[in-house]
């Protein structure tokens, strides 16, 4: 489904959270992927191939989820063209708002009522060199949060894997 061959992704690896959890005051969900780098990739190169490689179903499925969930006031996605990415401090690229940019990390998110979350796109050194780690962090708002991501989880769970191995290398 669109991996590479070669592409090593881990789900359970240590997260990138300092930025994150700061930036909310807390979290009460955190995870975690990464995925094997080529030399010389910066957060910014990697959020942007992260972004950029979102597939269309991804796309069909935040379209359904902004029509559930409009009439009950929760913000709703742009969807934004691969050459139209901009990873620079106030862009909106789809569910996030670029929030600050490194070389080493790329922290984006959102806050609605229902619930508060960032994404930090960060490179490090991995057990085999260079590896990029997709981190998200949530915040709720009262049980409506809580329930809200309990019922997105599955669908999280299976869709972060799959569009950070785009990226790798």
């Amino acid at each position: 489904m669109g991996h590479r061959t070669g592409t090593r992704v881990r789900r359970s690896v240590a997260p990138v959270v300092d930025a994150a959890v700061a930036s909310l005051g807390g979290c009460d969900h955190v995870d975690a992927v990464a995925v094997d780098l080529a030399p010389g990739t910066s957060a910014p190169d990697f959020a942007r191939t992260v972004l950029a490689g979102t597939p269309d179903w991804v796309h069909g499925l935040l379209t359904v989820r902004d029509k559930l969930m409009a009439p009950f006031g929760l913000h709703v996605q742009k969807r934004i063209a691969p050459g139209e990415i901009r990873v620079e401090p106030g862009a909106r690229l789809g569910p996030f708002r670029v929030l600050t940019v490194s070389d080493d990390e790329v922290l984006a998110g959102d806050d609605d009522k229902h619930l508060d979350f960032r994404t930090s796109f960060a490179v490090r050194e991995g057990a085999t060199g260079p590896e990029g780690v997709c981190t998200t962090v949530v915040r709720y708002h009262r049980r409506a949060g809580h329930l809200y991501f309990k019922a997105i989880q599955p669908f999280h769970n299976l869709v972060v894997p799959r569009v950070v191995a785009r990226a790798g290398s």
